[in-house]
């Protein structure tokens, strides 16, 4: 995990991930940097709202830190995952920075986007290299999208869709693709219809339906509820959609430890409870509510979800 002391700037975990193993993250996108302002988004929201892409970190430092620190992790990992504190397809090094972890390590490599960059051919050439590609598709209709995902103002949702089409038909990896439900906006089967009519032009191996777990960016971003999400799933299974819903997941991974500096580069990435906490570290709760106590007051947020406290570094 995260150690300050051994000089980590961009990986993170390993940790656990319910579509993709056991996970070590690579975080290539700056704090909030990102092409759209999602209302969910448990990162919190967007500060720089960008297409253009750009270098934002020296690749170099990025594989060197990979190649000196991953082999501890080696044999206990399912995948390397690219990602970022924004999105990550927006690095303009995606493509070599793929290449060169594929030179170093055979565990496979994953990429989560937000599909925004899919409208770029390069951007899908580079994403070919990927073993595994996350996308996400939250709506079909603009409204739909500037409601949900706050959307840099040049996208254009029809675009975007018909981009992941013909990427999904040209890839050759595991493609799942995420859509997430947020109450009142993208809950209703008129949009889900919509939605479904694009995935079913898609090759891929599982849509993954999930909803609002964790302290979202807006607070008009709700769960829609695990019966919803049951009927959803259950609609699109109707149209021939391969889809299953995604609870609020935390693997158990026990018998580990864990230091303040490992605890503050989980919260950083995204909020966690306690439980989340005790769970992915394989540490008891007391032991988790101790190292939270140390960390000063205006360094730590505590957002309440539903009755349950999660904690995230400001």
């Amino acid at each position: 995990m995260y150690d300050k002391s051994k000089g980590y700037r961009f990986l993170f975990g390993p940790v656990p991930s319910r579509r993709l193993g056991r996970s070590l993250g690579i975080d290539i996108v700056p704090s909030k940097v990102c092409s759209l302002n999602c209302v969910y988004c448990e990162v919190g929201k967007t500060t720089q709202c960008a297409i253009t892409r750009q270098r934002f970190n020296n690749p170099n430092e990025v594989i060197s830190e990979f190649s000196e620190h991953y082999p501890p992790f080696a044999q206990k990992l399912d995948i390397v995952t690219i990602t970022g504190s924004g999105e990550p397809t927006l690095c303009s090094d995606l493509g070599l920075l793929i290449s060169e972890i594929k030179k170093i390590s055979s565990i496979p490599v994953g990429v989560l986007t937000n599909s925004t960059l899919f409208t770029d051919p390069q951007v899908r050439a580079e994403l070919m290299e990927a073993d595994v590609v996350v996308p996400s598709i939250d709506a079909a209709t603009p409204e739909v999208f500037r409601k949900i995902c706050i959307p840099h103002p040049s996208l254009d949702i029809s675009a975007i869709n018909e981009a992941l089409v013909t990427f999904s038909n040209e890839y050759k990896g595991r493609l799942l693709i995420e859509i997430l439900l947020c109450e009142g906006i993208n809950d209703n089967f008129e949009e889900l219809g919509k939605i479904a009519d694009i995935i079913s032009r898609c090759r891929y191996e599982k849509v993954q339906l999930n909803t609002v777990h964790r302290p979202p960016a807006f607070s008009s971003a709700r769960s829609v509820g695990s019966a919803f999400l049951l009927e959803a799933a259950l609609f699109l299974s109707q149209r021939g959609i391969s889809v299953e819903p995604v609870s609020n997941y935390i693997k158990d991974f026990s018998g580990g430890s864990m230091t303040r500096a490992e605890l503050e580069r989980l919260i950083t990435m995204r909020p966690c409870s306690v439980k989340d906490i005790s769970m992915v570290f394989g540490v008891p709760s007391s032991e988790v509510e101790a190292i939270l106590a140390q960390i000063p007051a205006e360094r730590l947020e505590i957002r309440d979800m539903s009755g349950e406290n999660f904690y995230f570094m400001k």
